[in-house]
């Protein structure tokens, strides 16, 4: 049995246990698939238990991020658009030699200028997180976040932007792998260093990492697998991207955490 194998059978063995531990805190509506989510994150009852009610109580303190209005690009509008401008994007054909899924980063896409708000901004990322964890690599394996920081500007950031998107870290059945940010411009280290130091647990700031060249970026991800920007083969089409989630959302076919909360 191979290791995926192996942690699928154990959060399906713990499954029935971890639906005891949570008792009355746990209603009926939440799906089975999201409450592994959390033993695949963490094969263990109390701790997986433990994240979720993180979770649950940070969804409850933060309803701009899920749940009002609900996280979805086939009802919002201004999430479509901010989605379908590609500054942050997880194509499913992206997968690190680890086989961990992997999240690109270019924030030179995200244009502030438009008018678009610190919260419109970080709704489209936890939206493409969102479909991430619903990927069995990403839930066996992790996430790899690579950032092409090429051409950023103060007009492609905001100073709320990391500190509401930090708050994920411990709320959310989350592994990441791997964060690699691609030639960080002065201004970038200047902004987002101390965020490293003082927010980072211990592990994600050993896995965060300053590149200086796309051949560090091609020891952690097939250079084929890659946008055609970046060396590789891939040619990202948000239009299909968006359009298939709308469908899946359309449909009740998607997976989304936002059904964790009744």
């Amino acid at each position: 049995m191979s290791n995926e194998q192996d942690l699928k059978a154990k959060a399906l063995a713990l499954l029935p246990g971890f639906k005891t531990e949570l008792g009355e805190e746990l209603t009926t509506s939440v799906p089975d698939k999201q409450l592994l989510k959390f033993l695949h994150w963490k094969p263990d009852i109390n701790r997986a238990a433990e994240r979720f009610r993180a979770h649950v109580q940070w969804r409850n303190d933060n309803g701009w991020a899920f749940d009002n209005p609900h996280l979805l690009v086939s009802t919002d509008k201004q999430l479509k658009k901010l989605t379908k401008s590609q500054f942050f994007i997880a194509p499913e054909s992206m997968v690190s030699k680890g086989g961990a899924a992997v999240i690109v980063g270019r924030l030179r896409k995200n244009d502030m200028k438009d008018g678009r708000t610190p919260t419109e901004v970080c709704r489209a990322i936890l939206y493409t997180i969102d479909r991430v964890l619903e990927r069995e690599e990403a839930q066996m394996n992790g996430i790899v976040i690579f950032h092409d920081l090429n051409g950023l500007s103060k007009n492609n950031i905001h100073p709320l932007i990391p500190k509401m998107l930090t708050a994920i870290i411990g709320n959310f059945p989350i592994k990441i792998s791997g964060l690699y940010l691609l030639n960080p411009p002065l201004v970038f280290r200047v902004f987002f260093t101390p965020i490293i130091r003082i927010l980072f647990p211990k592990k994600l700031k050993e896995r965060t990492h300053y590149v200086d060249s796309i051949d560090d970026v091609y020891n952690i991800i097939d250079k084929a697998k890659l946008l055609k920007e970046h060396g590789g083969e891939l040619d990202f089409d948000p239009d299909t991207e968006v359009a298939r989630h709308e469908e899946n959302e359309e449909n009740d076919n998607f997976g989304s955490l936002h059904s964790c909360i009744a």
